[in-house]
């Protein structure tokens, strides 16, 4: 346990695929590591949203955070990490399946400092999380998206309002209406042009 807390320094670091990694250990990282701006705990599936709380609500400077595959975590870490880590710029919450649109709604509050949002494989998120993410982050510039069950309303919803948006991958979205639209588009100008070869009367 006091290795971790030595590995650990004031501004990042990792410690992804620990599997034996506890809340224990996370929540001591929080009470004594409060400068921690970079936070990798991808595969650390042990972790629950005690960990994420106390993370959120003592190091308040955090700028990364990789949930990836951290199977316990839920819309209450998600929901804490908006209210209190407002200066986030990059969130991702790969195969989160316990997150749904709840918790995402709440990370629009990021508004204009959220860079990059990650949200594979989660089945909860729908249309009514991502409309409200394109609408207020202004500043969002990488949006994963794939496996979700958003339609082509979330994607019009990104064309007409995410205009900085440079990476977005919405492959695999069943609800999704053509094949052309799933797909990994380096630009929302790119994503226009195909919303536009679909409904070429549609107003975008």
């Amino acid at each position: 346990m006091y290795t971790i807390c030595i590995i650990f320094d004031e501004v990042n670091d990792s410690i992804d695929h620990c599997n034996q990694i506890t809340d224990a250990s996370i929540i001591s990282i929080s009470f004594h590591c409060t400068g921690l701006q970079s936070l990798d705990l991808w595969g650390c599936r042990q972790i629950t949203d005690a960990s994420i709380i106390s993370i959120s609500t003592h190091c308040t400077g955090l700028h990364f955070l990789n949930l990836y595959d951290c199977h316990q975590i839920t819309d209450a870490s998600i929901i804490s990490i908006s209210a209190h880590c407002t200066g986030l710029h990059s969130l991702q919450l790969q195969d989160c399946n316990k997150i749904s649109d709840y918790g995402v709604i709440s990370i629009s509050s990021l508004r204009t400092r959220l860079q990059s949002l990650k949200l594979p494989w989660s089945q909860q998120i729908t249309d009514a999380s991502i409309i409200l993410i394109s609408y207020h982050c202004t500043g969002l510039k990488e949006l994963y998206v794939y496996a979700t069950k958003i339609t082509d309303t979330s994607l019009i919803a990104i064309v007409n309002s995410s205009t900085g948006l440079q990476l977005l991958k919405s492959s695999a979205c069943i609800e999704v209406s053509n094949y052309k639209l799933s797909d990994y588009f380096q630009s929302v100008s790119e994503l226009r042009a195909v919303l536009l070869s679909i409904y070429p009367s549609f107003p975008i």
